[in-house]
């Protein structure tokens, strides 16, 4: 059986009660304690008494230890949480115990392995895998963060755009996942009663882009104006804006415009546009709207042009984060009839 996402591990718990083990594996600590979250709720449920909750790690405990209070039945009822974090550093002991254990564990016990470096070749990582439910705390990407920042405002109520989404992740590639939550919550807190999230309310968030004035600077490149992108660029550099996420902001505007670009160029129903290319028809329009002339052709060129600066600003060849700016703009603006 495959590890479960959040997604699972939520449905899961609606549906019925907590499994008897889980194992927590992968490297993004957030996953690890938002799993643990949602079990202890599950188990032992909001403001009653933590009696019958033990966190303990690794070093603290042997297995036989562990084994003998995951099978104590939980006082006044209900059931047991046993959570086990760093379990990679469970002291040594024979996995015969465990393996025994699994095969009838305590009903009343829910029972889980933490840990974001476990080596999967111990025998304790193989007695478990088998024979346990598995939680994937795996590190996810970009695209994914995306459309995690876009559920978790959702879910609250709050209504995000795709593209601001993933303005969102691109301007904070490289953060923990718990630190994008931190932001989120900010986000969140000062917008204040739940509404669609607009452009300008990302300027809140730190690291982010002034997404309104980058998607004005990456619409200028586009239409190829040259003058007016590079005031523009050194403005917003001269301001204190992170080139890479600067420069992040302005690769998915192309990519977006992109797709708004290709998805004019097909007779497709308005209601299919954003299952097809996942982008509404109104945005599409702004789109076309914004970037003038430049075609599908001229906007592949600004995109691959795009992470050519992103490999110039990473250490391959600009001293000066102005100068990958620039010769983007350059070679951008210039294109066939254009004015060099």
């Amino acid at each position: 059986m495959p590890p479960l996402t959040v997604r699972d591990l939520e449905r899961s718990l609606r549906d019925g009660p907590a499994d008897p083990v889980y194992l927590l594996e992968g490297e993004e600590e957030f996953f690890h304690r938002e799993a643990q979250r949602l079990l202890e709720e599950a188990v032992i449920g909001a403001g009653t008494s933590a009696v019958n909750r033990h966190l303990l790690r690794g070093a603290e405990i042997d297995l036989a230890g562990l084994i003998d209070l995951a099978s104590t039945y939980p006082m006044g009822g209900g059931r047991r949480l046993v959570a086990l974090r760093d379990a990679d550093q469970l002291r040594p002991g024979s996995v015969d115990l465990l393996v025994a254990y699994l095969k009838d564990p305590n009903p009343h016990t829910c029972l889980i392995f933490s840990d974001t470096g476990f080596d999967r070749r111990r025998a304790l990582y193989r007695a478990l895998e088998p024979r346990v439910t598995r939680f994937d705390c795996a590190p996810i990407d970009e695209a994914r963060t995306a459309l995690w920042v876009r559920e978790r405002l959702r879910a609250r109520g709050y209504g995000l755009g795709p593209e601001l989404a993933e303005a969102i992740a691109a301007g904070l590639a490289g953060a923990s996942l718990a630190r994008v939550a931190a932001e989120i919550d900010k986000l969140m807190s000062a917008i204040g009663p739940p509404r669609p999230v607009e452009p300008a309310d990302l300027s809140i968030l730190a690291d982010v882009p002034r997404v309104e004035d980058a998607f004005r600077l990456a619409a200028q490149i586009a239409r190829g104006e040259r003058g007016p992108a590079l005031v523009a660029a050194r403005g917003l550099l001269e301001a204190g804006e992170e080139p890479v996420q600067l420069l992040g902001a302005i690769a998915w505007y192309a990519r977006n415009a992109l797709r708004a670009a290709a998805a004019a160029g097909r007779r497709i129903a308005p209601r299919e546009l954003n299952a097809v290319y996942g982008i509404d028809p109104g945005r599409m329009a702004r789109f076309r709207s914004e970037v003038g002339r430049a075609g599908v052709d001229d906007l592949i060129s600004l995109v691959r042009l795009c992470a050519r600066a992103d490999r110039e600003l990473k250490g391959q060849g600009a001293k000066d984060p102005a100068h990958a700016f620039e010769r983007l703009i350059h070679a951008a603006a210039w294109r066939p009839g254009r004015p060099a």
